[in-house]
């Protein structure tokens, strides 16, 4: 009897190991020598080339809008030296090409207060869910 309970407990714990889920790692480490590539993504196919950037350095970001068109990508964390096209106090970032439903551009971080800030775009009639980023 004594047998049968701790196979039967054997048992349930392997099925608990089999069914338990190992978390996806998602960013490439500093120290990889893969291509650059993006690390953070967060809905409708907004993606940016690094969750965690300092004033003065160049962000990436790709852009997956499909047929609708981009009207603009921007942040507060962004130099701001153009006008937004709403007026929003946020830098826009610079479109370097946009085909084929979808779009690449760079954005300077300006020198902004430590901590986190939205990346979001404009498509169509509505905006895309957002990137958040790390300023250091």
């Amino acid at each position: 009897m004594r047998s049968l309970k701790t196979a039967l407990a054997g048992a349930a714990l392997a099925g608990l190991a089999l069914t338990a889920t190992a978390p996806i790692a998602t960013a490439v480490p500093a120290t990889s020598t893969a291509p650059a590539a993006a690390v953070t993504a967060q809905g409708d196919g907004l993606t940016v080339d690094r969750a965690v950037v300092r004033p003065g350095e160049q962000l990436k970001i790709h852009l997956d809008h499909g047929p609708e068109a981009l009207s603009w990508i921007s942040s507060g964390s962004f130099v701001r030296d153009s006008e937004h096209p709403m007026g929003a106090d946020e830098g826009v970032a610079h479109l370097v090409r946009d085909s084929g439903g979808s779009a690449d551009a760079v954005a300077t971080i300006s020198d902004v207060p430590p901590g986190q800030y939205v990346v979001h775009a404009r498509v169509g009639g509505g905006s895309v869910p957002g990137v958040t980023i790390t300023v250091r």
